[in-house]
Parts: structure tokens; C-alpha cells; sequence
């Protein structure tokens, strides 16, 4: 009996050394499973419409219109710019010469208007004027208002005297001229071949209008004239004569 028992005890303890204690279960995993991958759906941006950008416009200038002085001409003809133009007319050596003009049976003048000095009412004029060649009783010098071959002129004689007239081609048959000034008139010219300087104002006041001519920037005269405007220059008073000019002065008064 005690050896069935020993042997007993000794099936026990060969199998629990070959086999163990049985395992422990393992632990359930109480953390819920995540839930399955749904797919999300992605939010559709449209694209940006297009719009047309309006272009640039330029930004106007504003226009600036420049206030017109009064026309200021000096001329001592170092060279022919075109200023005056005429028959036998040329400008040589610094000054312009008008003339010798043929013989004509016409009491008509020859005159070569200012280009540049446009339609003249009140204005300041001056030139330097002398002798040349040819009939020394004939007079010479500025063309003071000219309108449809009807003017107005200052002339001066080699003999010492000077006049202002009037021509109008439609009266007494071509030999319409008329004094302003009492006939030819003494006032500081200088005889022959000199140089004589004349100036001469345009101008109106109070509703008339009046020339002054003062002669080697001595002494001076005032007259009345008939209000106008027109052309200005340079003037030879009957044909057979020759005359120079230099250091033409224009300038336009208000």
C-alpha cells in the first residue's frame, strides 16, 4: 500500500514537472475597436471666375493755352530771314536795300510790309534809314498802316524835312495823297547820305488814335490819325530811287 501510494506520488509530481501549470487565459481588451474608415467627402471649391480688369485710361492733360504776348521784332539784317520781301528789294552787307525802282509815269509808292508783324494797331516801330542813289527830292521811309493798297506813311527828304500822308489809289485818278502833317514839315533830319533814325508811336486813347514821330531821338510830334489797324513796314515814295535800311524795330502795344 505504501508503495502503491509512493508510486502515486511520484506519477504526480513526474507530470507536473513535464506539463506545467495550465496557462493563464489572457486579458480581453475592454477598449472598444475604432470604428471602420467611412469616406469623407471632400468640399468642391469652385474656381474663381474670371473677370475682364478694366485697363488704365490715361489721365487727360489738362490743356494749357499759352497767353499770346505782344509781338517784339528786332531785325538788323545780318542775314535775309524773309522778314521783308519786295522788288528789287535785297539785303547785302548788314542792310536791306529797296530800289532803284524804274521809271514809271505813276505816283504810286513802293513799300515791302513786315512779314511777322501782323495786323498792327498801337505799336512802337524804328529804323535806321539813309540816301543811296537816284532823284534826292523823293521821300522815304515807313509804311505805318496799309490796307487793300490804301496806307498811311512817314517820309523823309535828304533836303531836311519830313511828311506823313495818306494814299488811297481810288481817289483823283492814282494821285490820291493827302497830308496829316502840314506838308513837308522841318524836324531834325539830317541831310545826303546820313543816317537818319526815325521813330514813331501808334497808339489810342480814350477812343483816338495818335502818331508821334520824333527824328534822332530829338524833340517829337504828335498828330490825330483815323483809328485802324493793318499792315507795317518799310516804304519807297516814287520810282527812280535808292535807299538802305537797318535796325528794324516792331513791338505791339496793349
Amino acid at each position: 500500500m505504501k508503495r502503491f501510494m509512493c508510486f502515486t506520488l511520484f506519477l504526480f509530481l513526474l507530470l507536473s514537472a513535464c506539463g506545467g501549470a495550465a496557462p493563464a487565459e489572457k486579458p480581453v481588451d475592454t477598449v472598444p475597436p475604432p470604428p471602420p474608415a467611412t469616406n469623407t467627402s471632400v468640399p468642391t471649391i469652385p474656381p474663381p471666375t474670371a473677370t475682364d480688369t478694366p485697363v488704365p485710361t490715361d489721365t487727360p492733360v489738362p490743356t494749357i493755352t499759352p497767353t499770346t504776348g505782344p509781338i517784339i521784332i528786332d531785325e538788323d539784317f545780318s542775314t535775309d530771314n524773309g522778314l521783308f520781301k519786295c522788288d528789287f528789294c535785297k539785303v547785302s552787307d548788314g542792310t536791306l536795300l529797296m530800289g532803284p525802282y524804274p521809271i514809271a509815269n505813276t505816283y504810286n509808292a513802293y513799300y515791302a510790309i513786315c512779314s511777322q508783324c501782323g495786323t498792327a494797331k498801337n505799336y512802337k516801330m524804328s529804323v535806321d534809314t539813309w540816301f543811296i542813289e537816284g532823284q534826292s527830292d523823293r521821300g522815304f521811309g515807313m509804311l505805318l498802316r496799309e490796307n487793300d493798297g490804301k496806307f498811311i506813311d512817314l517820309e523823309l527828304l535828304t533836303w531836311q524835312a519830313y511828311g506823313v500822308w495818306t494814299f488811297d489809289p481810288a481817289e483823283a485818278g492814282g494821285i490820291g495823297w493827302d497830308a496829316i502833317t502840314d506838308g513837308w514839315v522841318e524836324g531834325w533830319v539830317k541831310a545826303g547820305r546820313s543816317v537818319n533814325h526815325i521813330d514813331v508811336v501808334m497808339k489810342t486813347e480814350n477812343g483816338q488814335m495818335s502818331l508821334t514821330v520824333t527824328m534822332n531821338n530829338k524833340g517829337g510830334r504828335t498828330m490825330n490819325v483815323e483809328s485802324g489797324s493793318g499792315n507795317v513796314g518799310l516804304l519807297v515814295g516814287m520810282h527812280s530811287l535808292g535807299v538802305a535800311f537797318d535796325n528794324f524795330h516792331f513791338e505791339e502795344l496793349p
